[in-house]
């Protein structure tokens, strides 16, 4: 049951948060998921899902990623239980690899603790360029898994975030197999977080990473305009 479960988060994010791939959701036939998922539109819906921020805090670990684009690894994010002067402070640690670099770094993220924070919206801003996330699902035990956008460019963005370290090999190959199945599987990022992968030392801010990243998507879909 629980492979199931991140089939149908994965899934279910590909179809529904606008990826270009077009999957139909009902073809998957995702047993024992949120009926409002089905209709889910990342960049349309106001809000994401109203947490619980106690049972949210701890540490939570990148697992997988859409699209499949190489700019940083070994992303975890350190939640808080309560809130400070107001506001909901992020701790990330993540290797930027952008340019073939790998460096280890860690930030705070500051979120303003408002209506739209609590509901599971985070803007990021840099410059001209906000990124926004979106709390989607979790559970809050095993996974919690985040669509996001950025305003210069079209590509949706997907993060699955699980409480452990790294998923079983075995809970991988029956995900990709099954995202193969139809057509989605290159579009999903695996990610690998031991210890011994995850060294490095400290450079760039996560904010540029994301606009790196952002930028990286804006020319990788103009580029596909201008073949079609």
């Amino acid at each position: 049951m629980q492979a199931i479960t991140y089939i149908s988060t994965i899934l279910v994010v590909l179809c529904c948060c606008g990826n270009p791939l077009e999957v139909v959701a009902g073809r998957l036939r995702m047993p024992s998921f949120p009926k409002e998922l089905e209709k889910f539109n990342c960049r349309n819906e106001s809000f994401g899902m109203h947490f619980n921020l106690t049972r949210l805090s701890g540490y939570w670990y990148e697992a997988g990623r859409v699209p499949n684009v190489q700019v940083l690894e070994c992303l975890n994010v350190s939640v808080p239980a309560e809130i400070d002067n107001n506001t909901l402070s992020l701790d990330l640690n993540f290797i930027n690899t952008v340019n073939n670099d790998w460096s280890f770094t860690q930030e705070a993220v500051d979120f303003p603790w408002d209506d739209k924070t609590q509901s599971g919206v985070f803007n990021l801003q840099f410059d001209t360029v906000t990124v926004t996330y979106k709390l989607v699902l979790t559970d809050y035990d095993n996974f919690a898994f985040i669509c996001g956008y950025g305003s210069i460019s079209p590509v949706p963005l997907f993060k699955l975030f699980t409480r452990t370290r790294e998923i079983d090999q075995n809970m991988i190959d029956f995900v990709q197999s099954y995202a193969e199945k139809y057509g989605v599987g290159s579009q999903i990022a695996w990610e690998k977080q031991s210890p011994d992968q995850c060294n490095g030392s400290s450079n760039r801010t996560p904010l540029t990473v994301l606009l790196g990243f952002i930028t990286m998507l804006w020319a990788l879909s103009m580029g596909s305009q201008i073949c079609t």
